[in-house]
């Protein structure tokens, strides 16, 4: 009887899941049938306003790690996903499912995330070329504006695609400024909040804005200098961090590879099993804690 019900429980998630996925499938299916309104392109419109409900703070968050997709396609992929997530649920052990579920999950946030630090890695990176290429269009007459446009084109991604979106929020009525301020708050990146004080402040109450941006361009590449040195500073302290993590699990494969019998007699006991969910949770929490140590630095 209990087998049964967990059978069942397995088989109403698996079709819940499959549910879902053609309810998505039809709601985007839906939405493209729409007419589209007239005024600005369809990508232009989507990037504008702040989150305000799930399917935008998920595109929001994957714009975050450089992802750009449409509310379609964002919809026909997670329902893709779930569809095959419904049918590992079924042809999978029940245990194995609940790893798959929580691998996928962890594992779709950690590149996620490793994606976002990548992206706004590079634009710290690319961010004082265009300002010093802005400086110039400002040295000879050009107005902020102006400016900014004209450096749209001749800027690489991934800036092109930030600057685009801001440019689209100012076409469509939001200052300047603004556009970067919500451009910073996507992605996290505190340049951009800088660079919009420096322009809110001279739209508001005038000054050389070239100077302001001068000094924020050296400012730019001492930041830069300072993290390359601490990098280079911290590289042994790294090394060891790795190492530390990476010895328990070389030590467990080798076991496993000499000796398999040792590891299945403990699997097969309740205290050997026990002992092996401790150290795995140890060696997780381990990395952890050491991963939050070298972010810190």
């Amino acid at each position: 009887m209990t087998l049964w019900s967990s059978t069942s429980l397995w088989w109403w998630i698996a079709m819940t899941l499959l549910l879902a996925a053609a309810g998505l499938i039809w709601t985007s299916a839906r939405t493209a049938s729409m007419p589209r309104e007239a005024g600005a392109p369809r990508r232009q419109r989507r990037r504008i306003a702040p989150s305000e409900s799930l399917l935008e703070w998920t595109l929001d968050y994957l714009l975050r790690a450089g992802i750009q997709l449409t509310p379609r396609r964002l919809v026909i992929t997670v329902a893709l996903v779930l569809g095959v997530l419904a049918v590992m649920l079924v042809l999978l052990d029940q245990r194995w499912s609940l790893y798959l579920l929580a691998g996928v999950l962890l594992g779709g946030n950690l590149l996620l995330q490793w994606r976002a630090r990548r992206l706004r890695s590079r634009l710290r990176a690319q961010l004082p070329g265009y300002l010093e290429q802005l400086l110039r269009e400002l040295s000879v007459g050009a107005s902020p504006e102006s400016a900014f446009k004209r450096q749209i084109a001749r800027s690489a991604p991934p800036l092109r695609n930030m600057l685009e979106r801001v440019w689209a929020r100012r076409e469509l009525g939001m200052e300047l400024h603004e556009g970067l301020v919500r451009e910073s708050t996507l992605l996290k990146l505190n340049e951009l909040a800088l660079l919009a004080t420096a322009l809110e402040v001279n739209q508001r109450h005038g000054g050389s804005l070239r100077d302001i941006l001068s000094s924020f361009v050296t400012l730019l590449r001492q930041q830069e200098r300072g993290r390359r040195e601490l990098k280079a500073l911290t590289g042994e302290t790294r090394f060891t961090a790795m190492v530390l993590a990476i010895i328990p699990v070389l030590i467990g494969g080798y076991i496993l590879i000499t000796n398999p019998d040792f590891l299945s007699t403990m699997w097969h006991s309740a205290d050997g099993r026990t002992a092996l969910w401790l150290a795995l949770g140890l060696e997780l929490s381990g990395c952890f804690v050491m991963w939050r140590m070298l972010r810190a630095i």
